[in-house]
């Protein structure tokens, strides 16, 4: 199922660097749903270090259709229900771009895979 946020603070991070949380802003296309959106977004974060800044301020996600994911891809995921997806991440005003893959787990749940840098030849969301 395909989810669309709009100018909506998705979730609130707790960064190490600051001991109250962060708020971003989530706009564009995803199929997680609120929950792995939060666990993404968690994961997303950790790479601010790497930036020297805190939590990313903002996110753009878009979608990208499984069918431009090559089957040979070091990239692709270990399940025919994965779902592809491109975050640009705003940290201190300075754009990241993430490959993002997701896909169920039998048990209930996610799984989910969080790349940067982004995969050379991975396709781009739309």
């Amino acid at each position: 199922m395909r989810n669309t946020i709009l100018l909506a603070a998705a979730a609130a991070l707790a960064s190490s660097a600051a001991a109250a949380p962060v708020q971003v802003r989530v706009t564009g296309t995803t199929n997680a749903d609120s929950v792995l959106m939060k666990d993404i977004l968690q994961h997303v974060a950790l790479f601010g270090a790497a930036f020297n800044c805190p939590a990313p301020s903002a996110v753009q996600t878009s979608v990208i259709a499984p069918s431009r994911i090559a089957t040979s891809a070091e990239y692709r995921a270990p399940s025919d229900h994965a779902f592809y997806e491109e975050w640009k991440a705003d940290f201190c005003g300075k754009q990241q771009d993430f490959f993002i893959t997701h896909w169920p787990d039998p048990n209930g749940g996610s799984f989910l895979k969080v790349s940067y840098p982004y995969p050379a030849g991975a396709p781009h969301g739309q």
